[in-house]
């Protein structure tokens, strides 16, 4: 029987040839195999060097000082509660509940929408169903302080829809406060939740739902019958969503600014903006962030460890799609438009339409204007995007490169304990806010000590592409975990048995296997680093303005047309910058490249 890895190896033979026939037996090929095998015992201390830098040393120096401010000369005692006392206390602990109450509320709303949206998509055949996953991609990639600028320049006075009497005061005032922060952070999170929850629903199949049906269950009590099942996503999806808002930096520098709401993350910028810096109380917020978060994981492995929730067999059947009828099917449709309505289209449209409104002006077709981004073309615009654009590219290249690496060393066969002891570092960054790690950054490039070793990179591009590498790698470490581990080990081996070079084998035998899952990568990548804000804000050098950074500083300018345009842009360009990259994949990369990686996103 002639097996997979018989077929790989045979492809390996016939795109090999050549190089087999030139390096058999030579002196050259056994002193260039010794070569490659003292490269790669130094690449794995190299590799975790640079987990250290960029995700460890940082930031556990950063939460150290928090009790011993003497050790990094930030205070006069070696062994201190005072951070503490000061971070829970006044506005600071004010702060600290209503990130809890926000992110909490925003975990379980979220899970609420995105369980509805995962039931339509795998239980019915309606069309809409199709495009949600898609549509939840593109609200995935808008940054949450770009959908509070959304927000605020639709409820603005001067907004188009101002102007049609539909935003009453009433509305206005809601959304710009506790509710505008809780539904911002709700409907950013749906993408994440319903992520972790349909492929659980799709495994689960009706047949639970129709047991409950046939013994006579309501609506309620087969609901409660499924439930269970469906609670390892569950949790998930309230987890990462509640990570996800309880660290975030958007909402807080912008609608919650704006009405005065104190969040923990606001607290740590505040400390550390302060002059002197207070980096302790700074300290002890983030221990507040990660402890929070680290409670919220072990608690619901507690919940689960208890629990069977085995429902994939050999046996298992998976769910029928129904067809709804009549006044069902028009209001799922119509519920879904409306979620996707306020989630994109309404702070989309009125973002875009009143940038090409002139001030004070009637609803006329001569109302219309593009002075705001002509203003932005001569006045700002080309700076700040060509900084996120060379960054994003960078760090992006750099992410999938190191992402791979890491990845390899945790799947392989015998990872040791460094390697287990990356994973480990790798799982903790993830749940790490990005503000704890750029607080971090600047706590320990900025030490007395590194200066006085010629270490300079305090205030430097260089150390703000080391912020955007440490909040990249470990998330896209995660995501390409899985396609790593699918590598069967002879596809390498069977380069290398036919006289390829490491980087040949790789490149022609493993390569066309990941080449879409690290094409998502990296976009995911590019994405994520040309919208950073906590990092951009914090280690951006003086004078030098990133896209997040020109947004922000506009909308607490007062500026919000120049925000709101700069928004606009940045969605068109990484939008398009994602068209882009899938268009050039299908025309340029090799049919066998298009065809093993598969045909859809990870």
């Amino acid at each position: 029987m002639v097996t997979e890895s018989d077929r790989a190896s045979a492809s390996g033979v016939s795109l090999l040839a050549p190089e087999a026939d030139a390096g058999r037996g030579s002196t050259g090929a056994a002193r260039s195999a010794a070569a490659e095998r003292v490269a790669g015992r130094a690449a794995r201390p190299l590799l975790w060097g640079v987990l250290a830098v960029v995700a460890v040393v940082p930031t556990v120096s950063f939460l150290l000082v928090a009790f011993s401010p003497r050790l990094f000369d930030q205070g006069a005692r070696w062994f201190s509660l005072t951070a503490f006392q000061q971070a829970f206390s006044g506005l600071e602990l004010a702060g600290i509940r209503n990130s809890l109450i926000f992110a909490t509320s925003a975990g379980l709303f979220a899970t609420v929408l995105a369980a509805c949206l995962a039931l339509v998509v795998q239980r019915t055949d309606l069309r809409l169903g199709r495009l949600i996953p898609g549509a939840l991609w593109t609200l995935l990639l808008v940054p949450t302080y770009v959908a509070a600028v959304g927000w605020e320049e639709v409820l603005a006075p001067g907004s188009i829809l101002s102007r049609l009497g539909l935003v009453p005061a009433g509305m206005r005032s809601a959304i710009l406060g506790p509710a505008g922060i809780v539904l911002v952070l709700t409907l950013s999170g749906v993408p994440f939740a319903y992520f972790a929850i349909a492929p659980a629903m799709h495994a689960a199949g009706r047949r639970f739902e129709e047991a409950a049906r046939i013994h006579g269950a309501g609506v309620l009590r087969t609901v409660r019958t499924v439930a269970p099942v469906l609670l390892p996503a569950i949790f998930a999806a309230v987890v990462i969503v509640f990570a996800e808002a309880l660290g975030d930096f958007g909402v807080a520098s912008t609608i919650a600014a704006n009405a005065n709401i104190p969040v923990a993350t606001s607290n740590i910028m505040a400390a550390i903006a302060t002059f002197p810096t207070n980096f302790p109380e700074a300290a002890a917020v983030g221990w507040f962030l990660v402890v929070t978060i680290g409670t919220v994981l072990a608690l619901q492995r507690r919940v689960l460890s208890r629990r069977d929730v085995a429902v994939l067999s050999g046996r298992s059947v998976f769910a029928t799609r129904s067809h709804p009828r009549g006044g069902r099917r028009l209001a799922i449709n119509a519920l879904v438009a409306a979620f996707f309505a306020v989630a994109i289209v309404v702070p989309a449209f009125g973002a875009v339409v009143s940038t090409l409104l002139r001030p004070g002006a009637g609803l006329r077709l001569s109302s219309f204007t593009l002075s705001a981004y002509t203003v932005l073309l001569h006045q700002g615009l080309a700076a700040p995007l060509l900084v996120s654009l060379k960054m994003s590219v960078i760090n992006a290249t750099l992410t999938v490169l190191l992402a791979v690496a890491v990845a390899r060393v945790i799947t392989s066969p015998r990872p040791g304990v460094l390697g287990r002891l990356s994973d480990v570092v790798l799982i903790a960054s993830v749940a790490l806010p990005a503000l704890v790690v750029s607080a971090g950054f600047i706590f320990v490039f900025n030490l007395p000590l590194l200066t006085s070793l010629g270490i300079n990179l305090y205030g430097s591009m260089i150390l703000l592409g080391m912020g955007y590498l440490a909040i990249a790698l470990p998330s896209n470490s995660r995501v390409l975990l899985g396609p790593v581990a699918q590598l069967d080990g002879s596809l390498m081996e069977a380069g290398r048995l036919h006289g390829a070079s490491q980087p040949a084998a790789f490149r022609r035998c493993v390569l066309p296997l990941l080449a879409r899952p690290l094409l998502w990568a990296w976009l995911l990548a590019f994405a994520g680093t040309f919208g950073e804000l906590p990092t951009s804000q914090m280690l951006a050098p003086i004078g030098v303005r990133t896209m997040a950074t020109a947004i922000l500083s506009s909308f607490q300018n007062a500026n919000l047309a120049a925000a709101t345009a700069f928004s606009v842009v940045q969605m068109i360009v990484v939008l398009g910058v994602i068209g882009v990259a899938q268009v050039a994949f299908r025309l340029l990369a090799p049919p066998g490249w298009r065809q093993l990686g598969g045909g859809g996103r990870p």
